[in-house]
């Protein structure tokens, strides 16, 4: 059975998020709302745009771990330059998933609000994708009614309550990164800097995974938790910083 303690950090690291991404949402809507119309679909644009390019992601990840089945079993320094290029990979597709979502809600009318906002429902859909699965499976597990793998039964079944909890405060961060990195490619799309507004997202989302690798393979894994949860604080302590400045 899935203890209530994993319950809890299962339904946190999704709910905590959506509530960040809410207050976040409520603060530009109050200062737009006056000037604009589309908010809420810019947030939904931001959904479907990270669910739609993490299908895709996976979908071709596992069909190259299935033809190439040796890349599971690579250690040391090419271990590591897979990391680097699976991090640059799915960093395009980050770009690709946000610019998408920047391009349909700038299409009619003209917004940095809107731009930013497809970032907050992107950190959502993060969110979501990342542990919802994992939730609908703990509760089969504990109703009976669970029909999957015993992997992925002993996966969650050995989550620790601890972990979850440290991944509902970073999710909470990932909702306000990806706010400000689909803020500034907003910014230099609405530039028409399309190459810019590209490069922003692939860069700080290669530096986030692959920060998350480097310190997960050389580190214990409380340290490693660590680090990387006070790399992302600072990050997302910067985009409010320049977001207050903004407003």
């Amino acid at each position: 059975m899935v203890t209530s303690a994993q319950m809890t950090g299962l339904i946190m690291a999704i709910v905590l998020p959506l509530l960040a991404g809410a207050v976040l949402y409520y603060l530009f809507w109050k200062k737009s709302s006056k000037i604009e119309t589309g908010m809420m679909g810019a947030a939904g644009y931001g959904i479907l745009g990270y669910i739609w390019q993490e299908v895709i992601y996976s979908f071709l990840a596992l069909v190259l771990f299935a033809n190439l089945p040796w890349l599971r079993n690579i250690t040391g320094g090419a271990a590591l330059l897979f990391a680097a290029a699976e991090a640059l990979v799915s960093g395009i597709f980050i770009a690709l998933g946000l610019y998408w979502g920047i391009y349909l809600t700038n299409t009619k009318q003209r917004s940095l609000y809107r731009s930013a906002t497809v970032g907050i429902g992107f950190g959502i859909g993060y969110s979501i994708l990342s542990y919802g699965f994992d939730l609908y499976y703990a509760i089969q597990i504990n109703s009976g009614t669970y029909a999957g793998t015993e992997a992925a039964k002993a996966k969650i079944l050995t989550m620790s309550s601890g972990m979850l909890y440290v991944s509902s405060y970073r999710n909470i961060l990932m909702v306000i990164i990806f706010m400000g990195i689909a803020y500034a490619m907003g910014k230099y799309y609405l530039e028409k800097n399309y190459v810019q507004a590209c490069a922003i997202p692939v860069v700080v989302y290669v530096f986030m995974r692959f920060t998350d690798v480097i310190l997960n393979t050389y580190c214990p894994m409380a340290v490693a938790r660590t680090v990387i949860c006070v790399i992302l604080t600072a990050m997302s302590v910067g985009v409010l910083w320049l977001w207050r400045r903004w407003k």
